[in-house]
């Protein structure tokens, strides 16, 4: 689709949506590009344009290869491949290459490296190293760089990238864009993971709130993943600070909503909360019934998103039997 017509696309949506440039730029990138884009006189990198999109509500794929330019494929290439290296726990490897890329930056003699100087290299950089520092593996302990501060330091970095001077608690006065939902969802989780649930909680719910307030479900289809996402977050992180009456009636709510998507890993992250929480509640006969039927979903899943059955099952042994645990199906 001509550069043109896109724009256009974009001014009109703006425009339906009674959206002005400011808000539209937001945490994206600054009024004056949000002016030459609508007439057609700049192409942004492939970054802005996805999260203007994003925050639209319009699909990213038609426009892929009309706004990706030659300079940002290899980028766009290694930090996809790290992505999904992370999303199967493959940490090793994710280290390895950005110890690549931190090299490649300073060579500094091919077009590439410049790519990873410019703002869209440096928030794919330090979203890599975010997320190598943030995420862990389930029982924890399976990611030996596993280190919240460093994992929240970086978020913050990419965040400062569009929106310097970021404070988490003016996210209720910020309209924040689709990157930031997910950088400051990271950083929500390494807050738990040092232990300051509640510090956790509280970000986690402003976040909630801002998606509700800016945004709509109904023409927002991306939001709607990582609404649920952070939903999940909630419910486990009420879970670890023991607050088991809240944890069960996010669960619940999280669940229901959960019988309108194929999000099985969603699905089973708030089958185990809810079982988690109707033990501790004193519900134990319930809660180890729908205990079973979690492993039992573990099992079919085992290795996706980092789930691995036999310590899952063994964590359960030790929490709650002492003893091996025989599974049946119950047919």
């Amino acid at each position: 689709m001509p550069l043109y017509n896109a724009n256009l696309m974009i001014r009109e949506s703006r425009k339906a949506q009674r959206l002005t440039q400011e808000q539209l730029a937001e945490g994206i990138c600054s009024r004056e590009t949000i002016v030459k884009l609508e007439k057609g006189e700049r192409k942004p990198s492939w970054f802005v344009f996805r999260e203007i999109l994003h925050r639209l509500g319009l699909s990213t794929e038609i426009f892929h290869n009309e706004f990706v330019s030659d300079g940002e494929v290899p980028v766009i290439d290694i930090y996809s491949k790290c992505i999904n290296l992370l999303a199967l726990r493959k940490f090793d490897e994710v280290y390895e290459m950005i110890n690549e890329i931190e090299k490649l930056k300073k060579s500094k003699k091919s077009q590439e490296s410049k790519m990873w100087h410019s703002d869209f290299g440096r928030y794919g950089l330090n979203r890599l190293k975010s997320g190598l520092y943030s995420l862990d593996t389930f029982p924890p302990g399976g990611n030996k760089y596993h280190n919240p501060d460093l994992g929240i330091k970086y978020s913050m970095k990419v965040i400062n990238i569009t929106r310097p001077g970021f404070e988490i608690d003016k996210i209720p006065d910020y309209f924040l864009a689709m990157h930031e939902y997910l950088n400051i969802n990271t950083i929500a989780i390494a807050y738990s993971a040092k232990g300051d649930r509640i510090q956790s909680i509280k970000i986690l719910k402003m976040l909630r709130a801002n998606i509700e307030k800016n945004y709509s479900m109904e023409i927002h289809d991306y939001v709607i993943s990582w609404y649920r996402n952070m939903q999940t977050n909630i419910s486990i992180t009420m879970m670890k600070a023991g607050m088991l009456e809240e944890c069960l009636e996010t669960a619940e709510e999280n669940l229901q909503q959960n019988m309108h998507t194929n999000d099985l890993i969603y699905y089973y992250n708030n089958l185990y909360c809810k079982a988690y929480s109707l033990v501790g509640l004193g519900y134990e006969e319930e809660g180890r019934a729908l205990f079973k039927k979690v492993l039992l979903l573990v099992y079919a899943l085992d290795g996706h998103s980092g789930l691995d059955f036999k310590s899952i099952k063994q964590e359960y042994e030790k929490t709650y039997d002492g003893a091996t645990l025989e599974l049946c199906v119950p047919w």
